[in-house]
């Protein structure tokens, strides 16, 4: 999950989507966001974050990624209190995959960071907002991502549908007035969405 401007939601709709995965696993690799143990309302929990992973170049075990982690519901939820390194990121995503279902939240800024987490996706949606100058971020955001599958979740503005995507250059995956607020719940439409998001990949 990728969000082409800050505050649109990207965080928010990547654990609707993992949670419509369930059991899933949501990873966070943007250490400037605030942590999704914060977003969630979990930074209370016991259990890992990225600061008390030890990786070290070796194999992790799923089963201790899987017994190690703070839950959300149904999701393992691995937030980041300190910037992963690209190494450990890759052997995460790999033990992850071991367990079902993994959901990134991506950093907006391209490095090796950025990058490796990329490299092992199937799928990058992008949430960008149908406002001129967010799109017009989003749209800087993309030109900097690799080949791979890429989609666009918009969440509904000023500007229509068909329009931003001409702009973005990318396929619509769907649009949602908003995706809902911490404490509050996701939106009904967001849930809607994520769903079909994962019975399309799952397909």
């Amino acid at each position: 999950m990728l969000g082409g401007s800050g505050g649109v939601g990207a965080s928010t709709f990547a654990a609707v989507l993992a949670e419509c995965a369930a059991p899933a696993t949501l990873i966070d690799c943007d250490p400037v966001s605030g942590g999704l143990d914060v977003l969630l309302e979990i930074e209370l929990r016991p259990g890992a974050r990225w600061s008390g992973l030890r990786v070290d170049g070796g194999t992790l075990d799923p089963a201790l990624l899987d017994s190690g982690l703070p839950h959300w519901h149904d999701v393992r939820v691995l937030a980041a209190d300190v910037a992963p390194q690209p190494e450990a990121v890759t052997q995460v995503i790999a033990a992850a995959r071991a367990l079902g279902p993994v959901v990134l939240d991506l950093p907006r800024a391209p490095g090796e960071l950025r990058g490796a987490a990329l490299a092992c996706c199937e799928l990058c949606v992008v949430v960008a907002a149908a406002e001129v100058p967010a799109l017009a971020a989003a749209r800087s955001v993309c030109a900097g991502l690799p080949a791979i599958p890429v989609g666009v979740v918009l969440r509904r503005g000023a500007v229509a549908i068909e329009d931003a995507g001409v702009l973005l250059g990318l396929p619509m995956l769907a649009a949602v007035p908003d995706f809902g607020r911490a404490g509050e719940g996701p939106s009904r439409a967001s849930v809607r969405v994520a769903a079909g998001l994962v019975d399309g990949i799952r397909r």
